[in-house]
């Protein structure tokens, strides 16, 4: 039986490498950050939101910035005079039996993250929109049209860009270290739409 299987509309999710080890002195603002963070759920976080305007991280920030850039060229291929700029940016710290809660990023657009240290086995789950089920099938198999999750695995100094409204979360920490990683949020800044269809709208982002 002849058959063909289509996908449409895929999730782009970007990986890119740091290229280096973090220096020393990125390495003690990560530690200056996390010293007294504050409870996130069911983790923790860097008081500082926006740890991506600090001067020991501004060859990290334009690296990031970067690859913003390329996710934006890849995926939209706009005309629009538009960037995507960051907003907020925090670390966060996980210890053993510590995980990240499954949840989104309102008010963005392309979020990431950055992996400053993991366990051997480590990652991010991102996990389908299941809300419109109807229905309960019993699987022998996962596929990749039916799983309900799909696990990344992630490197010391890899770089994850998605779509902010994917839902992800990460499992428990099963190995005695601090998880350490550096997430962001971003949005337009610039100009979407068009003047002669009346949805020109330009936006500032600050």
């Amino acid at each position: 039986m002849n058959n063909e299987m289509m996908n449409l509309f895929a999730v782009p999710v970007y990986r890119a490498r740091l290229g280096r080890d973090f220096t020393a002195q990125e390495r003690g603002f990560f530690q200056d950050c996390l010293t007294q963070p504050i409870s996130a759920v069911s983790n923790l976080a860097s008081r500082d939101k926006h740890v991506l305007g600090a001067l020991p991280m501004q060859d990290i920030r334009a690296m990031i910035e970067g690859h913003l850039a390329n996710y934006l060229d890849t995926v939209f291929k706009t005309t629009n005079d538009v960037r995507l700029k960051i907003t907020q940016s925090w670390l966060t710290l996980s210890g053993k039996d510590q995980a990240h809660h499954i949840h989104t990023h309102p008010n963005s657009v392309v979020s990431g993250v950055l992996y400053i240290s993991l366990a051997q086995v480590d990652g991010i789950n991102f996990y389908r929109d299941e809300d419109q089920n109807w229905f309960e099938l019993l699987r022998s198999e996962e596929t990749y049209y039916s799983a309900p999750q799909y696990f990344i695995q992630a490197s010391i100094g890899d770089l994850l860009l998605f779509p902010s409204n994917i839902r992800h979360g990460v499992p428990p920490v099963r190995e005695d270290i601090e998880r350490i990683s550096l997430s962001f949020n971003t949005f337009f800044s610039g100009k979407l739409g068009q003047d002669e269809f009346s949805n020109a709208l330009t936006i500032e982002v600050l």
